[in-house]
């Protein structure tokens, strides 16, 4: 097996001639020679000549044998009539109903999101309890942002299309990290370790490779340097054995994305009902990341000023508030939807609160490298990884996350990490990852790409320069718009307030502006409900998901439906409401209080569509 000081070492199409995998004691080892062979012979550029009937015999050699082996194993299965022993007892039993107590306390998911889903598979008898509660959507506006997907907006093809400004993904980078993959010519696929199982948390190389990651740009250099600094530091102050002594490998594994990540670890340290304390707004799909299998039970904490992050205060009020004691704290530091950086005293006020209460505390670092600010800032404005600022003593109990999701762009490779120095919380992810495992040639992908300094330290650079761009673009459309946001120096969304377009200050009326938008502009933004804000009309805008000419399309026609809600007066607002309680006009006077209630997103549309058309 290949490792981190011998790739760094080595040119990396050199191919392993080894393999921890236990499979390659049982699979022929001609197998995987004809699988490489294959490879090579089928790439002109490696061979350095076109092979292809050699390759095309190769391919067929090993998928006959593939084929065959299955087979093989099916046939033994049949003949053991597929029998699995029962473990179930009289304890098991009586453990059994006292789990159903307890969730009776907690409304399933099933229960809270998409009633009509439930009901409707429930009677025809199509799905489970389970299957139902996968029938709600993780985030209610899904149907606008598949919408947005069958009519893309392209300034060129089509001007008129829809807009998506609802996912935090960063695109403005794809073509950078494209050029860079292709330069790596396949090495992937020439390793014969790829191929083969592996351990489920992640190849030695790709551990390795994350920890030296890790090291370097968490533990080690913190915030991003000036480009004079970078210069100067072209070489790593860690070398790769270094590194791996501070972040070892076995503290750290790989999954399918965080989402798949949080998942396990509330899954391992949680029981069904567990309380997971997370400030608001936060990330609309956690509630679906750790209650859908994993049954953990989000409760928000109310902040008097959420850019600043949770007090103490804050954080034991909603613990006083919550139905049962909570288990867990979940920080996302660069925060989403606000785009800001937690002071350094907040994580560490909070870490120390959370231990006296004996609560295990994830922190999802997501967003860390996708910094963007212009100024220098005070020093507690700086992001610092939390591995950092505990001096890499993480405990038992504080669990790290990243992925390459957001700061490399690359959420479609579905590779993520966690950190954490619990050995028993390892031991169980290592079983519970077959199920979200990462491909071998992704991990030997992504290796590559993480080891590789000089363009990783371009490529992060250049991302900062677009996000800032994209962002200042957003920003000053907002600010002509005259609707406040709050500053962000992170992250690729901005974090604005529609609130003085809306009658009435409530998220009925906020599900109306934002049926609106996205029927009269066709851009559909994340609403501050669903991120639970308890303040209406707060969306957020994800500017990187689009390129900087569509983002200009998508502000310009923010800018017009804004300019014509605000030339609505009083009597226009009445004579909506009017039409969508169904009232006469001429009883306005007498029927304000009920035209103001009972609202239908699909009968304020036609109200208000002679006013905005």
């Amino acid at each position: 097996m290949t490792t981190l000081a011998s790739a760094c070492a080595t040119p990396r199409n050199t191919a392993s001639t080894s393999s921890s995998s236990v499979w390659s004691n049982f699979l022929p080892s001609f197998f995987m020679d004809t699988l490489c062979k294959a490879f090579l012979l089928d790439n002109p550029d490696r061979s350095g000549h076109d092979n292809g009937d050699d390759a095309l015999f190769c391919w067929t050699s090993a998928a006959a044998f593939g084929v065959s082996v299955v087979l093989a194993t099916y046939s033994a299965r049949r003949s053991d009539g597929g029998r699995r022993g029962s473990h179930w007892n009289h304890d098991d039993a009586s453990s059994h109903q006292q789990q159903k107590q307890k969730q009776k306390q907690y409304p399933p998911r099933h229960e809270r999101f998409s009633v009509m889903y439930a009901n409707r598979n429930a009677s025809q008898g199509m799905v489970g309890s389970r299957g139902q509660a996968a029938l709600a959507p993780p985030i209610p506006y899904l149907h606008h942002f598949l919408a947005c997907l069958n009519d893309p907006c392209d300034p060129e093809t089509n001007p008129s299309g829809h807009v998506a400004l609802c996912v935090a993904e960063n695109k403005l980078v794809l073509d950078l990290l494209a050029e860079r993959f292709l330069q790596s010519n396949g090495t992937g696929f020439a390793d014969s370790s790829v191929y083969t199982y592996n351990s489920m948390l992640g190849m030695p190389i790709a551990r390795e490779a994350a920890a030296y990651f890790l090291a370097r740009h968490f533990l080690q250099l913190g915030e991003p340097q000036s480009s004079s600094q970078q210069q100067q530091q072209q070489q790593p102050q860690f070398t790769p054995q270094q590194a791996l002594q501070q972040i070892p490998p076995q503290c750290l594994g790989l999954g399918a994305g965080c989402a798949a990540l949080i998942n396990h670890v509330f899954f391992l340290l949680g029981e069904p009902g567990d309380v997971c304390l997370i400030p608001k707004p936060y990330y609309a799909a956690f509630e679906n990341d750790m209650n859908l299998i994993a049954q953990i039970e989000p409760f928000g904490v109310d902040q008097a000023q959420p850019a600043l992050g949770p007090t103490v205060k804050e954080l034991h009020a909603a613990y006083q508030k919550a139905p049962k004691a909570p288990k867990f704290l979940l920080l996302t530091n660069p925060n989403n939807p606000l785009g800001t950086i937690y002071a350094p005293h907040v994580i560490r006020n909070a870490i120390q609160w959370a231990r006296q209460h004996d609560m295990h505390v994830v922190m999802d670092e997501i967003y860390a490298l996708s910094t963007h600010s212009t100024t220098a800032g005070p020093a507690d404005a700086k992001f610092q990884s939390v591995i950092r600022l505990l001096d890499n003593d993480l405990g038992t109990d504080v669990h790290v996350l990243w992925a390459v999701s957001k700061d490399f762009g690359a959420s479609g490779l579905r590779c993520g990490l966690l950190y954490t120095h619990n050995h028993v919380l390892m031991e169980g992810l290592a079983t519970l990852s077959i199920f979200t495992c990462v491909s071998g040639p992704i991990q030997y992908l992504v290796a590559e790409l993480l080891t590789d300094d000089v363009y990783v330290d371009f490529f992060l650079a250049e991302s900062r320069r677009r996000l800032r761009a994209s962002y200042d673009k957003c920003v000053s459309k907002l600010t002509e718009m005259v609707i406040p946001y709050i500053p962000a120096v992170a992250g690729m969304f901005v974090y604005a307030d529609f609130s003085s377009l809306l009658p009435e200050r409530s998220f009925e009326w906020e599900r109306c502006l934002s049926a609106i938008l996205y029927k009269h502009a066709r851009v559909v933004l994340t609403p501050g409900e669903s991120q639970r804000d308890v303040n209406p009309g707060m969306f957020r805008i994800c500017y990187a998901w689009v390129s900087p000419a569509v983002l200009d399309i998508a502000m310009e026609r923010l800018s017009r439906t804004v300019a014509r809600l605000r030339r609505m007066d009083a009597q226009d607002w009445t004579l909506a409401a009017q039409a969508v309680a169904g009232n006469d006009v001429s009883g306005a006077a007498d029927n304000n209080d009920k035209s103001s209630n009972d609202l239908s997103t699909r009968t304020i549309l036609r109200a208000f569509a002679g006013v905005l058309d």
